[in-house]
């Protein structure tokens, strides 16, 4: 009885080798992206508010971040003379040179520089304060003047009204009738002087040009970080199409310069990477085609070419693993994570 047994368990261990002989060995496997682009900052700045989650399809060019940029706007109304400073200028380099990056001829150019001395002879007269409203003439030129500033006997009165020619004497009076008794002084005309425009950083946007009428607050233009690149926009576009595989900023994140701020699988290259126990690696090389199936796909059967066996290994319990590269199929929907087996020879 103890023969037949020993016999029987003998053949059975022959059949199970066979068959394991058979089906060979295998090995798990997942799908990868080989080719991955990677979104740096250009520059430094905060990122203003964006939707880009991990995991989602984009197209090359699809606008994926942004920076805040650094507002200048207009501190006096009036035209735009000249804009001095071109998109990528370092504004510091224009301002050395020219005194700003733009200049505006104030909307209300000319003030008369007015004293007492001709004030009719009235201690009111001659006691201006600022911001009071003085009626203007000149010939038989009428107007209307506002004073800005009064030092003693001296007043600034900034021309609202009236077509004044600069060097004119201007008389100023209280009352709009200007009878005599409310005269309190005259002066010239003079011009102000031209505002320029100041900021710091590179010029990432340009809004007007000369001979544009501005008002107090209109946007002139958007500065970046000096330490940027000429060419360095604010707008980051996606290099090219495929899934987000990473994402490392969140709405509002301080960023510096080379920063990297997600990576993008390039979903046109995919391939299989799959883990080879040393002990495979002697039945297998570069240009071997190998069989494998999919999860997603059940029991359809697929092969694929080697294309490299990496050199470097992974130990893991008590054995290295090998990542070795097979090209995906080319008849079939596959995205990155999807897993995969291997049939080894």
């Amino acid at each position: 009885m103890k023969t037949k047994l020993s016999v029987f368990t003998a053949l059975l261990l022959i059949l199970t080798l066979s068959c394991a002989s058979a089906l060979g060995a295998t090995a798990n496997a997942v799908i990868v992206a080989p080719e991955t682009a990677k979104v740096i900052a250009p520059f430094s700045g905060t990122l203003r508010p964006f939707d880009l989650t991990q995991g989602e399809t984009v197209a090359g060019g699809d606008v994926l971040f942004e920076i805040d940029t650094i507002p200048v706007y207009a501190q006096q109304a009036g035209v735009v003379g000249a804009v001095l400073a071109v998109e990528g200028d370092d504004a510091s380099g224009v301002i050395s040179r020219h005194g700003a990056i733009a200049v505006i001829e104030p909307e209300l150019a000319l003030y008369i520089d007015a004293d007492t001395d001709y004030a009719y002879d009235d201690d009111d007269n001659r006691y201006l304060h600022a911001g009071e409203t003085l009626y203007l003439k000149c010939g038989n030129e009428k107007g209307v003047g506002r004073v800005t500033s009064v030092n003693g006997e001296d007043y600034i009165v900034e021309i609202l009204e009236g077509a004044y020619d600069v060097g004119d004497t201007i008389r100023c009076f209280r009352e709009s009738a200007m009878p005599s008794d409310s005269e309190t002084g005259r002066g010239k005309a003079k011009r102000y002087p031209d505002v320029t425009v100041q900021a710091s950083g590179r010029v990432a946007k340009v809004h007007v040009q000369s001979g544009d009428k501005v008002a107090v607050g209109d946007l002139l233009f958007e500065m970046i970080d000096a330490q940027s690149a000429r060419d360095a926009s604010p707008v980051i576009s996606a290099p090219v199409s495929g899934a987000v595989t990473l994402m490392q900023v969140v709405t509002g994140a301080q960023v510096y310069r080379g920063m990297l701020l997600c990576e993008i699988a390039d979903l046109t290259t995919l391939e299989l990477s799959a883990e080879i126990d040393e002990l495979d690696l002697s039945v297998i090389r570069e240009g071997d085609m190998l069989s494998y199936t999919l999860d997603a796909y059940g029991d359809q059967v697929f092969t694929g070419t080697i294309t490299e066996i990496r050199p470097i290994g992974t130990a893991r319990q008590n054995a290295t693993y090998f990542d070795v590269r097979i090209t995906a199929p080319q008849d079939a929907a596959v995205l990155p994570g999807m897993n995969a087996t291997v049939m080894l020879p």
